[in-house]
């Protein structure tokens, strides 16, 4: 009786588990063919399209997109997450995810009307308000604000007669990326700030370097030109030493020879004065002479 009990009790455990594990993720892609998509994005365009729907509707959960167009509409209260051509085209790259690209490689389209279809709210109305090319301002902040890297394009991209086409949405996004440098997300400053940061450190990068090298240029010019103008003083204050040094031996020179000149008169003058003075013996008076009485 106790096995019995536990058994009942086990099935019944198994009964909640059993949805949740056959439950699939209807956010991944069947096959590769929406990896160009995935490898700028970073999600898969249905993770991108179910994000948006989440903004107005917390419970919104993406389930399996039926083969028929439109593969979804925009059926939630309050409908401006969905209520625009972005979120239509984002159904639709989903549509060709979630059904893989075929053989042809071309995707799914939509035909004339299909877009007023995914717009339709009920049996007799449309979804409002309605913003075709753009997004609601508040939803606009919101996107940016969750980060949902939503691409260019897609704000390009309308037909008015309601058709959709991929292969040209396709072709139209990966022309953006080869142009952009896959950053074509730039309605929010966030999703394209690593790319702007990173040209304006280089465009820093290089006006420093410019600034640097035009300073290192002024300053060797000024170095130079004071070196040159310290240099000519040296040398005018070398060639003015030069010629009173000249001038100085000259006028020494000539002092110099005066003095020995007057050195050399005096001389002359003093040992002429100290010699006795000679005179003639026709002049020169006899000395006298002792006479004697007996001569006389």
């Amino acid at each position: 009786m106790n096995t019995m009990t536990a058994l009942l009790k086990f099935l019944f455990s198994l009964s909640f588990l059993v949805p949740h594990l056959l439950a699939q993720n209807h956010t991944q892609c069947v096959d590769n063919g929406s990896d160009w998509y995935t490898g700028v994005t970073g999600e898969t365009p249905c993770r991108t399209y179910e994000r948006l729907r989440k903004i107005c509707n917390s419970n919104y959960v993406l389930g399996a997109l039926g083969p028929s167009i439109p593969p979804d509409t925009c059926n939630d209260q309050v409908a401006d997450c969905c209520c625009n051509s972005i979120a239509w085209g984002l159904s639709m790259l989903c549509l060709t995810c979630q059904q893989g690209i075929g053989s042809s490689g071309n995707g799914i389209d939509a035909g004339v009307g299909a877009y007023q279809l995914y717009l339709m709210h009920g049996t007799n109305s449309f979804c409002a308000p309605n913003t075709n090319r753009s997004l609601p301002n508040d939803i606009q902040a919101a996107v940016c604000n969750n980060d949902i890297k939503i691409h260019n394009t897609l704000y390009d991209v309308f037909w008015d007669t309601g058709a959709w086409f991929y292969t040209f949405t396709r072709e139209s996004m990966e022309k953006a990326n080869a142009a952009d440098g896959n950053n074509s997300f730039t309605h929010c400053a966030s999703t394209y700030l690593n790319a702007t940061s990173s040209l304006l450190s280089q465009s820093m990068t290089s006006s420093q370097s410019a600034q640097s090298s035009m300073t290192s240029l002024t300053d060797s010019t000024t170095t130079s030109a004071t070196s040159t103008s310290t240099s000519s003083q040296r040398n005018s204050s070398s060639n003015t030493l030069g010629a009173g040094a000249i001038a100085g031996i000259v006028v020494g020179g000539i002092i110099l020879a005066g003095v020995i000149t007057l050195f050399l008169l005096w001389s002359c003058w003093y040992r002429r004065r100290g010699q006795p003075v000679i005179e003639d013996s026709d002049t020169t008076p006899r000395p006298f002479s002792t006479v004697h009485s007996s001569d006389l």
